[in-house]
This record gives structure tokens, sequence and C-alpha cells, in this order.
């Protein structure tokens, strides 16, 4: 299958079978000022903004969202949320969008949540989707598979 052809499957596979968190996030890109697109990344759309007081990376089907200045371990991280979409489709939200912002949220005034934060469900499965392992205590992001 030529290159063209599996790209458009997938998009088509992001606005289908993902249409709930791409549409959020489409959405939220609506109202993020003093954004930039970050191009792609591995098939991600990459956005770049201004970060605020309650909003950190994110991502919603198609998009990854990050504050200016994220290195490539919490892109990949990201994309390692998009590859969870990918496999759960409309239940996203509800398998693994819903406990990470309760664990993002909770990690901001719980400092053991903090701490321990990528250890967490659905956070290492993201990490290991993405390729990022644990060598001497530090995440290393290895390259996604």
């Amino acid at each position: 299958m030529s290159k063209k052809v599996k790209r458009t499957f997938q998009l088509i596979g992001m606005w289908t079978w993902e249409l709930p968190q791409s549409l959020l996030g489409a959405i939220i890109l609506l109202f993020l000022t003093d954004k930039q697109d970050g191009g792609l990344f591995l098939g991600r759309r990459v956005v770049w903004f201004k970060k605020g007081k309650f909003f950190s990376g994110t991502s919603l089907g198609y998009f990854i969202l990050l504050p200016y200045g994220s290195g490539v371990k919490t892109t990949a991280h990201e994309w390692g949320h998009c590859m969870q979409s990918k496999k759960s489709g409309p239940l996203y939200l509800v398998i693994y969008g819903i406990p990470s912002l309760q664990n993002n949220l909770e990690a901001r005034s719980n400092e053991w949540t903090y701490e321990n934060y990528y250890e967490l469900y659905p956070e290492r499965d993201a990490d290991l989707r993405a390729g990022i392992v644990v060598e001497n205590g530090d995440r290393v992001y290895k390259g996604a598979a």
C-alpha cells in the first residue's frame, strides 16, 4: 500500500473512529491563543501554545497540544496517548482521557501523585506505547515502534 493511501486511511480513522476526541481537540484549538503549527509527529498534528495556569500538554485524537518548549519525550508521551485513542476509539475519553486528566489535576496538589505520575494508569501505558522506558530511575525515550 502506498504511503499516500495509508495516510488517507489513517486520517479517515482519526475523524471517524476517534471522532469524539478529535472533535474536542479541534474545538480547544479554536480557543487557544498564541499557537503555532508544530508539524507532524509520527502521523499526529502537533500544535504549540503558550502554557496557561490550568492547561498542560494533552492529546485528543489527531491532535497533540503542547506548551512551547516541550521536548521530544513529552511529545512522544502524548503520542502514546494518541495510540491509546487509536486502540479504543470512541471509548478513549472514558478509558484513558478522564483518568489521565484526573491524575494531572491531582498531581498539582498532591506530592505523591506528582512524584509518581508516570507510574500511574494510564500514563505508564502511554509511555510504553511511545517507547519511553525507565532506566536507572529516569524516563528515557527510545523511539516508538
